[in-house]
């Protein structure tokens, strides 16, 4: 089946199912060259899969085969428009259900296809990902605020990069069935609510130093919020409301607060009859806009402005960049994507690069000095590359401030747009760059706690390479032309080629060796060794030197 006329559009074509707590969402879209998509077909199902779960602690057997059904029936239309890859992702309501597992395996046998549970913070790194992508977010602070059934993801942004995300347990459904649906806005259901989100949002997102500027809504909350809105001001011609676009609609905090108390007014029944409102979202928006107004309060801001995209619009940003950068040697590569990342990061550029560079001499000559060394946890085919990422934006934590920015470094890299890598990679990078300095990895350490123990294993030995390599360039000279790794009856002799003795980079070296014995099991020297000494000239520019690592040669 085809809509176009490039006979190679199928070849492109994409569909996400994004199953939430309120509704199941299925898109298709065929991917441009340019990393960008067209959507070709969409539907949803509005399955209430999170149903009685905030009570229970379980999903409901009757909610979760709803959901199974209308997940299979979606998963056929994508077939028929013969998509090449298909993600089904699972967000608030089957990650905290302790039955979640059974949703998994419901979906595997009746759709056949694998179920992703991801976390809030990827939840909220694609909401920011389809907002960044709408609009230009730089030049302002702004917050991202994706306001879902079962969860709130709130995303703060400066100059276009994320510099911190949260995940709230605040949802419309969620909210609904512990308060109902606040038919009378006078009545303490409704007070009662909004002080439970006040007490929320007081205790998880903490008060900004500067205020953002603007909030940047996603999901139904929101669409809606504009529809009535738009509808209030549309025109009528000739007896029909004229067509309207919610996307970009901004709306500021007082149109927001009227519009709140005039829905908790009304009963469900008559809600259903406003114009603009989803008959099927009259039970709930209440709820949705008492966040929506609370999150406002919170970060101090009275703009809004409205994102028809979302968490399946990143989802798809994802694929269709994924796709691009495995298309062709002329299509954005994930390196070069990582160092665009690092440029919009305002990174210094000459001491990423050089200490890229060093990593990967390491990398390369610990292979081959003893490939045993790769059987033990970091023989995976992208672990050279996720090193090579890592170094280059170890220290992108700078955007934010000196002061702990190894670990800002984590946060941004973590919902950073690194086109290509997927989430569980993107999450190693973030966590290998955490540990170039200060503390190595430590199980008590939440971030280096969720890893799998065998990818644990790979963040503590890249991680260890990237401090030696930083450690190399101390001084942020580039003094160090190369290195040579040698095998001594010691243990490992590093010998540091510079046309000078740069005692303060090696000194930065040994200070952070202490990882690397200790995930090598062994001992490292370091030795400063002039070029011309070993016949090959001055020389101190990255790459001048080029050595062969050699194997069980003594001091």
């Amino acid at each position: 089946m085809t809509d176009g006329s490039d006979p190679q559009a199928a070849g492109r074509r994409l569909a996400a199912i994004d199953v939430g707590t309120n509704s199941i969402r299925l898109i298709i879209a065929e991917a441009r060259t340019d990393g960008t998509y067209r959507v070709i077909d969409d539907e949803k199902e509005i399955s209430r899969l999170g149903e009685g779960a905030d009570e229970s602690g379980n999903l409901g057997a009757e909610p979760m085969r709803r959901s199974t059904e209308a997940i299979a029936r979606l998963k056929e239309i994508a077939e028929g428009y013969g998509v090449r890859e298909l993600r089904v992702v699972a967000t608030s309501a089957v990650r905290e259900a302790n039955n979640g597992q059974v949703m998994v395996a419901m979906v595997r046998e009746r759709a056949g296809v694998d179920l992703e549970i991801i976390s809030g913070d990827e939840e909220a790194r694609l909401a920011y990902r389809s907002a960044a992508q709408a609009f230009d977010l730089r030049g302002e602070p702004v917050a991202v605020v994706d306001v879902g059934g079962g969860s709130t993801e709130i995303v703060i942004a400066m100059d276009g990069v994320i510099e911190q995300a949260w995940s709230l347990p605040l949802g419309a459904v969620r909210l609904t069935e512990r308060f109902g649906p606040c038919e009378d806005s006078k009545g303490r259901q409704f007070d009662d609510m909004r002080s439970f989100i006040k007490d929320e949002l007081r205790e998880c997102l903490p008060k900004l130093i500067a205020p953002v500027q603007l909030v940047c809504g996603s999901g139904g909350t929101f669409t809606n919020l504009a529809r009535i809105s738009l509808r209030q001001m549309t025109p009528v011609r000739g007896g029909e409301m004229l067509p309207f676009a919610t996307q970009g609609h901004e709306m500021q905090r007082d149109e927001v607060k009227r519009i709140l108390r005039r829905l908790s007014r009304l009963t469900v029944r008559d809600r259903a009859n406003v114009p603009g409102l989803s008959p099927e979202r009259a039970d709930i928006i209440v709820a949705g806009i008492a966040i929506v107004d609370r999150v406002m309060k919170r970060l101090r801001v009275n703009r809004m402005r409205v994102n028809d995209g979302g968490v399946r619009d990143g989802l798809l940003l994802d694929m269709a960049a994924g796709l691009v950068s495995r298309g062709g040697q002329d299509r954005p590569m994930r390196i070069e994507a990582a160092q665009r990342f690092g440029e919009s990061c305002r990174y210094e550029e000459p001491h990423a690069q050089h200490v890229k560079w060093l990593s990967l001499r390491l990398f390369d000559q610990l292979a081959a000095i003893d490939p045993e060394w790769f059987e033990q946890g970091w023989s995976l085919p992208q672990s050279r590359e996720l090193l090579e990422a890592a170094a280059l934006l170890h220290d992108v934590g700078y955007l934010i401030s000196y002061a702990q920015h190894h670990k800002h470094s984590y946060h941004i890299i973590m919902h950073g747009d690194l086109a290509g890598f997927t989430s569980r990679e993107r999450e190693l990078i973030a966590n290998i760059a955490r540990y170039h300095r200060r503390k190595a990895p430590r199980k008590k350490h939440s971030n280096f706690a969720r890893l799998r123990p065998e990818d644990r294993v790979l963040v503590r030995r890249l991680a260890a390479v990237l401090r030696i390599a930083d450690g190399l360039d101390r001084t942020h000279t580039q003094s160090v032309g190369d290195v040579r790794v040698r095998r001594t009856q010691a243990g490992l002799r590093i010998d540091v080629l510079a046309p000078s003795e740069s005692t303060v980079d090696i000194w930065g070296a040994k200070k952070k060796s202490d990882l690397f014995e200790s995930c090598f099991d062994t001992t490292v020297e370091f030795a400063w060794t002039d070029p011309e000494e070993i016949g090959l000239g001055p020389a101190n520019r990255r790459g001048a030197l080029q050595f062969q690592p050699t194997a069980d040669e003594d001091n």
